[in-house]
């Protein structure tokens, strides 16, 4: 008898599903988006855009692109990048000791000193010979949210320190920004959940104009735990290269058979439904990709159905894992509510580029 330990086969089981949602990915201009719009905290994006406050985003140079240097672009292989992301530069800094002595001035940049980075600055302003007001201009690299900054002021005095709040941590080239606030065409970022704001230095492009595009993106997938089960169908066209007849005139072939086209396989279409379980959670997820169906702008849209899904210490492991990772636009959305059974929805989506599948990459 042959073993069964090798003939078992997917019971369904070990199937997940990750998405990133529509609205949530677009090339900005590198200077008039950052910043420019009478607010030096508002990063403008389309009005169609789905930012949420709490999501997770990444920017990337392309197109010559330069980056307001308030932020830091994220590298990534397929992506041209001009900048390096680097550790520990600074997102804000804290509460401050004002210190006594010095000389009054009105705002000016100062390198800041101490700490375990280089190269942070910030706008210093001394009234009555005390430190009144600190805003960062440059956040450096090289530093910790435990450190104590200084400055070297007019007049002498003594006693001043700033506390850094937040830091930027880069996690494989990709620098990751919080959403603290969104409006209709602007959001705003935070180095830290809840964060405040960062302020655009108003540099990027050429400082006075655009250069470029700087591509703004959620930086993960978010799982969706509500699945209850998914289909995808892919369909290749079948093009016809029949040619006619070739005879050289020698010895040219007699068959009764009929001849037959010749194919070869073309264009791909795949679609695919999933379905969820309904809640009145807003914040949830599933929920989240059921209310995508009507955003006007699917642009974003993005999700990776796993058959078999393996996880490590660190949550699922892509490498060991089969899944499909596509961009999709959503279709449509169904659903029906009665007293007796759990409300489900049902999505349909079609795919428009195909990311990798079953562990071949596009």
């Amino acid at each position: 008898m042959a073993s069964i330990c090798g003939d078992s086969v997917l019971t369904g089981q070990e199937g997940s599903i990750e998405f990133k949602p529509p609205g949530t990915s677009f090339c900005l201009n590198d200077y008039s988006d950052f910043g420019q719009d009478g607010t030096a905290t508002h990063i403008t994006v389309p009005c169609t855009h789905d930012f949420r406050v709490g999501d997770l985003v990444s920017f990337y140079e392309t197109d010559n692109g330069k980056i307001d240097t308030a932020l830091i672009a994220s590298q990534d292989p397929n992506r041209p990048a001009l900048r390096t992301a680097v550790d520990g530069t600074i997102t804000a800094l804290g509460s401050f000791v004002a210190g006594s002595g010095y000389t009054d001035a009105a705002a000016s940049t100062q390198p800041l000193t101490g700490g375990s980075g280089s190269g942070a600055t910030a706008s210093i302003t001394v009234t009555g010979g005390e430190v009144t007001a600190v805003d960062l201009v440059d956040g450096g690299q090289g530093y910790a949210d435990t450190d104590q900054l200084s400055a070297t002021l007019t007049g002498g005095g003594s006693g001043f320190l700033v506390e850094v709040d937040s830091v930027l941590t880069v996690s494989g080239g990709v620098t990751c920004y919080y959403v603290v606030a969104t409006g209709d065409n602007w959001i705003e970022v935070s180095g830290t959940a809840g964060g405040a704001a960062i302020s655009m230095s108003q540099d990027g492009g050429t400082t006075t104009a655009d250069q470029g595009i700087i591509e703004v993106e959620l930086c993960d997938f978010y799982a969706v735990c509500g699945v209850r089960d998914f289909s995808l169908d892919i369909s290749r066209e079948e093009l016809d290269v029949t040619t006619l007849p070739c005879f050289d005139g020698e010895a040219d072939e007699c068959t009764k058979l009929a001849n037959f086209r010749k194919t070869q396989a073309g264009f791909a279409t795949a679609t695919g439904t999933l379905s969820c379980y309904f809640t009145c959670d807003q914040e949830n997820i599933a929920n989240r990709l059921l209310g995508s169906s009507i955003l006007k702008d699917q642009t974003g849209a993005r999700t990776k159905l796993y058959v078999c899904t393996k996880t490590d210490g660190n949550g699922v492991d892509d490498d060991a894992s089969l899944f499909v990772d596509a961009y999709i636009n959503i279709t449509g959305m169904s659903f029906s509510v009665n007293p007796d059974d759990p409300t489900t929805a049902e999505l349909s989506f079609s795919v428009k580029r195909m990311v990798s599948a079953f562990g071949i990459k596009a």
